[in-house]
């Protein structure tokens, strides 16, 4: 069955993808980590603090968010 998935890198949510979380699969662009997207409702540009397990929004592009 697949799910979503999260790609994060640097913290920041740069794809969500739908994989079935078994098969050989990578993403095109660097990548820290995958993550199953069990929230459902993060978007692309959220912050992930792995510490914590929350997610943020920032109001404006963050001076750190990595370049596509």
């Amino acid at each position: 069955m697949n799910k979503q998935y999260l790609v994060i890198r640097s913290n920041y949510i740069i794809g969500i993808i739908t994989w079935d979380g078994s098969t050989p699969y990578n993403y095109p662009d660097p990548y820290d980590q995958l993550i199953e997207d069990i929230w459902e409702y993060v978007n692309i540009g959220d912050w992930y603090e792995s510490a914590e397990g929350v997610f943020y929004r920032p109001l404006t592009t963050p001076p750190d968010y990595p370049p596509a």
